[in-house]
């Protein structure tokens, strides 16, 4: 089962589904007439034993998101201004589509949050331990019977196909 997101395409051989979860189309199956004041991940696939909510984020100027290269303070704060804020859409993608599912029955199963960002290697680490703090992930407290996630994976193209060689994804050829 192909798909296509943001330039990438994936192939999931295993998926029971996959799709667009901001399908605009009235006439297929996932369409959800998604609400202006939440958003939601690119795609959703669901496999035998779990869900996988991706989002995929692929910048033109990665550089402007790279605080560790800085080389002034003000060129530092207004590039952690700038990861801050990445940081936050893809925990808002991640909560918001979860809610929805929620509401249509289909977090029946655990859910693993991927995150195909093109970042640099030494970002992709900072950007998970954050989000992984944000969401949250695993069993966040004691009264809880379940977990939001599973696990929260953030990684570049490379690190998809060397992480998930089950899955592969290549850029789309324009």
């Amino acid at each position: 089962m192909k798909i296509e997101a943001d330039g990438f395409e994936f192939d999931f051989s295993d998926a029971l589904d996959a799709f667009r979860f901001d399908e605009q189309d009235t006439t297929q199956p996932h369409f959800h007439g998604l609400s202006h004041a939440m958003k939601a991940v690119d795609l959703v696939v669901e496999l035998p034993t779990d869900y996988l909510f991706i989002e995929v984020k692929d910048f033109h100027a990665a550089d402007d998101y790279n605080f560790k290269s800085a080389i002034s303070a003000a060129q530092r704060e207004d590039r952690q201004a700038h990861f801050k804020h990445l940081r936050e859409v893809l925990k808002h993608m991640f909560s918001d589509t979860w809610l929805y599912r929620w509401a249509e029955g289909k977090a029946d199963k655990p859910i693993r949050y991927l995150c195909l960002v093109t970042l640099d290697n030494a970002l992709l680490s900072v950007m998970r331990k954050e989000l992984i703090n944000q969401l949250p992930v695993g069993l966040a407290g004691a009264r809880w019977s379940g977990a939001l996630a599973q696990s929260c994976v953030v990684v570049n193209l490379e690190r998809w196909n060397t992480n998930f060689p089950r899955w592969p994804v290549a850029r789309v050829s324009k």
